[in-house]
């Protein structure tokens, strides 16, 4: 059976306008100029990967983000955010960049926030391998193969490896008996 003309089936570029949703379950208004020409779309809800009574992914995406939408049944009165896309290199999160422009053989998985708050999993050998949790520009946790090391961004650094605690460079050291 074809699909009536007014029917749009498939994905479609579009700009989030709004994420203050009032029912608060991750929708967003967005403007698809392909479907809704200057107008921008009632309100859209979210394709997530899973969700739960009280479990799940909850991501909602900031004003000006792109995003991939969809019509349920092709119709534009119901859209639905599926996935985000970037326009630029620039828009990527700057750990990303990094290992981008490096062409590393192994990409990072980068989750970060708008102010800086990060998750950053990296395979690639050197320093920067291994799973670092970080608030904005100061206190992380980095977790290596060989050690993991707890520090303030201010000076403070607690590094557990092998069988020894270190705590700010040398200023004490604990060793196990083991």
């Amino acid at each position: 059976m074809a699909a009536p003309n007014n029917s749009y089936l498939g994905k479609f570029r579009g700009r989030v306008v709004d994420n203050n949703d009032p029912l608060r379950i991750g929708r967003i208004t967005v403007e698809v100029p392909d479907v809704l020409g200057d107008e921008a779309s009632t309100w859209a809800l979210p394709c997530l990967p899973f969700t739960g009574p009280e479990a799940g992914q909850f991501v909602v995406p900031p004003p000006g983000a792109g995003v991939w939408v969809e019509f349920e049944q092709g119709d534009p009165s119901f859209p639905v955010w599926t996935g985000c896309w970037y326009g630029t290199a620039e828009e990527l999160p700057p750990d990303a960049r990094r290992e981008l422009a490096a062409n590393s053989p192994s990409k990072p998985v980068v989750v970060q926030t708008p102010a800086a708050h990060k998750l950053v999993m990296n395979d690639t050998a050197g320093a920067e391998q291994g799973i670092l949790l970080q608030a904005q520009g100061g206190a992380y946790i980095r977790i290596t193969r060989e050690a993991v090391v707890i520090a303030t961004g201010a000076g403070a650094e607690v590094v557990l490896r092998g069988n020894e605690v270190t705590i700010n460079e040398g200023q004490l050291t604990v060793l196990s008996k083991r």
